[in-house]
């Protein structure tokens, strides 16, 4: 069911002279546990407070992981006053009276993407810091589905505990199977995909047997291309980050 905005906008935005605008625009901040998304939409909060814009943080309410219900707090101890909510779109009243929105822990706000969008066509620039993955590397939230509505997205990159590379997954190092479950060092680490199969306490069953057809598991000869079994292992990334920790 759709909810109609218009009951949620205030009055001044109802007026002739407050009609979209389109001219916002959506910012994505990305990545595993501990890789400085939060720090980094302080920052830029920060930035945009000092060029005078009025700017607010939006954050889930359950995440109260260092006792701070009203402050967006990173895991280096970095605070901004924030806005404890459950859901966004109630909050479009009071978020309309800013300039820049933030909202930290994306993943968890089931109408992130409503409320973004509708924020960035009345002229707000909407940033949002936010896990990309559950601890299964999973699709987690809206997350995957507000990237194409966003101008700017960015993966930052974590430090796997175990061997120090860099690190693009968040492992769960507890047994607790629900997807939301809030915590900090005690119950995640950041890891990369070698250490995520080596250590993860749910660990990946499937080999690359499983997806080969019976006929086809047989030896290379030596006069077959290389590269016509290349294609039965896994394919070489197409891809590098955009931007790293």
């Amino acid at each position: 069911m759709e909810i109609d905005t218009t009951v949620l906008l205030s009055p001044v935005v109802q007026k002739d002279d407050m009609k979209k605008t389109y001219d916002g625009s959506i910012q994505l901040i990305m990545g595993p546990m501990f890789s400085g998304k939060t720090t980094e939409l302080i920052r830029l909060i920060k930035r945009f407070t000092v060029s005078k814009k009025r700017t607010v943080i939006l954050k889930y309410t359950k995440d109260v992981r260092y006792g701070e219900v009203n402050e967006a707090v990173s895991h280096d101890q970095e605070k901004w006053e924030a806005i404890p909510t459950m859901e966004l779109m109630p909050c479009v009243k009071e978020a309309l009276h800013y300039d820049v929105i933030g909202i930290d822990e994306g993943q968890f706000f089931p109408d992130l993407l409503e409320f973004s969008e509708l924020m960035a066509d009345y002229g707000k620039r909407v940033i949002i810091a936010a896990l990309d993955g559950t601890f299964q590397r999973k699709v987690f939230g809206q997350i995957t589905d507000i990237v194409p509505l966003c101008e700017s997205v960015r993966k930052l990159r974590a430090v796997c505990v175990f061997c120090g590379n860099k690190a693009s997954f968040s492992m769960r190092t507890t047994e607790e199977e629900s997807v939301e479950v809030i915590g900090g060092a005690e119950k995640y680490c950041a890891v990369c995909r070698k250490c995520y199969h080596d250590k993860c306490v749910f660990p990946q069953t499937r080999k690359i047997n499983d997806f080969i057809e019976p006929s086809e598991k047989r030896k290379r000869k030596d006069h077959e291309k290389l590269d016509q079994w290349s294609s039965l292992i896994i394919p070489s990334a197409i891809c590098e980050d955009s931007q790293t920790a």
